[in-house]
């Protein structure tokens, strides 16, 4: 039927025009316009793309966590206390999540290695502010740096920081009194020992043993990510709007069948 209307309206229109009959030129121009929205076939679904997906990776307690933004469990790195609405940007690309086990209490004093172990994002305010330590690799003679080939699991509690490597044993941060902090195992004490940035009570309590996480304790004892993770999104369809005038005009038209929309090809 609106082919009819269609032809029609266009033969109308040209007969019109070759007579100079403006009036019932615009009239059938009209009509032919109206049919041909009313049968031309719109775009008619809404898209869903995909973009970065956004996971907590570790949590510390219910309202602290540490956020990561990307594929594969790589790319823009925060620590999030909802809580106190703090939301701390730690790595802007590239970061990459642990795989070590890795326990941390839920304290002011905030450690986040590396994934290579080069540093860690460390915060003594309870992640309003943080900035760069890094693992002594001094030895005397030579130097030595954990990896995550070597390092068998990290334990934070009582505001220190503990990391166990199964070639150099214990490294631990000093107690939480000062300034100046840096992660040390026994082999970098017994070189750095003469230092006075070394001596002192910070120092004292060498651990023999890693610190057992309490019964109580609130967070994960690792981090968690699926590699796999996409972010779906729904891009709305655009022409909704001239669908549903052609909705109505096909109603009008006396047109009970509804309109066939293409799919986007992009």
């Amino acid at each position: 039927m609106l082919i009819s209307y269609l032809l029609l309206s266009l033969a109308l229109f040209l007969f019109c025009f070759f007579k100079r009959w403006h009036l019932f030129c615009w009239l059938s121009y009209s009509v032919f316009l109206v049919c041909f929205l009313a049968i031309i076939p719109l775009p008619g679904e809404d898209k869903v793309k995909y973009t970065a997906p956004t996971q907590v990776v570790f949590r510390f307690d219910e309202h602290r966590f540490i956020q990561l933004t990307g594929y594969g469990c790589q790319g823009r790195m925060y620590y999030v206390d909802d809580q106190k609405q703090i939301y701390y940007e730690l790595a802007r690309h590239s970061a990459e999540v642990l795989t070590e086990p890795f326990a941390h209490m839920p304290e002011d004093y905030i450690f986040v290695p590396l994934s290579d172990y080069s540093a860690i994002d460390f915060s003594q305010d309870g992640g309003h502010s943080f900035e760069t330590i890094h693992i002594e690799t001094y030895e005397g003679m030579g130097s030595y740096q954990p990896t995550y080939h070597t390092v068998e699991n990290i334990v934070v509690m009582n505001n220190q920081f503990f990391l166990k490597d199964k070639n150099r044993g214990i490294y631990r941060s000093p107690k939480p009194i000062g300034s100046a902090f840096t992660v040390l195992s026994a082999t970098n004490e017994k070189y750095l020992e003469g230092h006075r940035q070394y001596k002192g009570y910070r120092w004292t309590d060498q651990p023999q043993t890693m610190p057992i996480m309490p019964a109580n304790y609130p967070g994960w004892q690792r981090w968690q990510c699926d590699p796999s993770l996409k972010q779906p999104i729904t891009v709305y369809n655009r022409y909704e709007p001239l669908i549903k005038l052609q909705a109505q005009l096909r109603h009008l038209l006396g047109v009970t069948e509804e309109a066939k929309h293409e799919k986007e090809t992009n």
